[in-house]
């Protein structure tokens, strides 16, 4: 299983793409795949670090999940907030040594345009009242090759 997720930020016109971890959290990435194609709006954490996170329901019951501490991963990851219903995407150093569950990473082509991506984001959340909508879609679902 190599399922890859495409972002895109069509305001920004920007797109990254994202393995899903179904090595790490199987059952977790197997619903975020059963959600897509979503659509969110992009925000930024004020506390946390270089993190970028957007609005995203998920309800469910797993319990065999699998934690990262936030501030040891590597950059590129995205996490799922279950309790405040959120997915995060780690594009620089994190300070908060939270738990965190991993449903994907980065890939490693895309890590600078990540990086630009969330500069963008940090400014739109300090200098402008503009939303920025983000896209989600399973690459080869929907025509979306």
């Amino acid at each position: 299983m190599n399922s890859i997720i495409k972002i895109t930020w069509p305001s920004l016109k920007e797109e990254i793409k994202v393995k899903l971890l179904e090595d790490i959290n199987p059952d977790l990435c197997e619903q975020i795949k059963n959600t897509l194609p979503f659509e969110s709006i992009q925000s930024h954490a004020v506390v946390a670090g270089k993190q970028m996170y957007c609005p995203y329901r998920l309800v469910t019951r797993l319990s065999d999940l699998t934690y990262e501490n936030m501030n040891e991963q590597p950059i590129g990851r995205m996490n799922i907030e279950l309790d405040f219903q959120y997915l995060a995407i780690n594009y620089g150093p994190m300070t908060e040594p939270v738990p965190a569950l991993p449903v994907g990473q980065i890939l490693e082509e895309d890590i600078p345009n990540l990086m630009q991506v969330g500069e963008k984001v940090w400014n739109n959340l300090l200098y402008s009242d503009d939303y920025l909508i983000v896209h989600m879609t399973l690459e080869g679902r929907f025509g979306d090759e």
